[in-house]
């Protein structure tokens, strides 16, 4: 469900003056969709859907393991072929991956499952670290949260930054993480500053971040100068 809240919170409706998108989910069997949360989805689209799609994004399942059935890898296949743009979030990795999509292409999926991706599918070049992969018409995307960074990337890539950027504030979330950016942190992170004129500073640049923060600025604010500040 948080795969799902994700792309329909980045791709569904927005306030005035943001983009909206004919977005729908689509599945091979059209019904209620058991989900993690217990609680069943409503899908009432097929995979005809696809034919027609700028984007199509598989999304993380329960049942990853076992590949999807013929219908599903013939549609993905299908839209690729047409000219559709392909993404996956998390697992959804190893649907593209078994529709052979990926075959000689890099690609990510959540951390604790890349060992695996790379086990099954030997001809994908898996990166476990990256938070997404952009190899042109197929883009594939980290778990969870990284979602976000994937979506936020795509609409970056075809509308621009400031439309991604308009959306990420609606979101109140970073507008742009780079995809090669680690998917955790194996030590911990530091404490706050404990220089008190450093320290103001940091939090001035925190409330200011949509504003240039040439290190001139930071380094008068902090009474520094700029080659002892930097």
């Amino acid at each position: 469900m948080l795969a799902v809240g994700i792309v329909a919170e980045v791709f569904g409706p927005h306030g005035e003056g943001l983009p909206g998108f004919d977005f729908v989910l689509c599945t091979d069997r059209p019904g209620p969709v058991p989900t993690d949360l217990g609680v069943p989805l409503m899908v009432a689209d097929g995979l005809d859907r696809l034919a027609a799609a700028d984007l199509v994004i598989a999304l993380p399942w329960a049942g990853f393991r076992t590949p999807p059935g013929p219908a599903v890898l013939d549609a993905l296949s299908a839209a690729n072929e047409s000219g559709s743009l392909l993404a996956a979030h998390c697992v959804g990795t190893f649907a593209l991956a078994a529709a052979g999509l990926l075959d000689g292409r890099r690609a990510t999926t959540h951390w604790r499952f890349a060992e695996l991706l790379a086990h099954r599918h030997p001809d994908v070049v898996v990166d476990p670290d990256a938070l997404y992969i952009d190899e042109g018409r197929i883009t594939t995307g980290a778990g969870a949260a990284a979602g976000f960074d994937l979506c936020l990337h795509l609409l970056r890539r075809e509308y621009g930054a400031a439309m991604a950027n308009a959306v990420a504030r609606d979101m109140v979330l970073p507008s742009h993480r780079d995809g090669g950016q680690a998917q955790y942190l194996t030590s911990p992170v530091p404490e706050d500053c404990q220089d008190e004129r450093l320290a103001e500073v940091l939090a001035w640049a925190r409330e200011h971040l949509h504003e240039p923060l040439p290190v001139a600025e930071l380094a008068r604010r902090a009474v520094m100068s700029k080659r002892s500040f930097a």
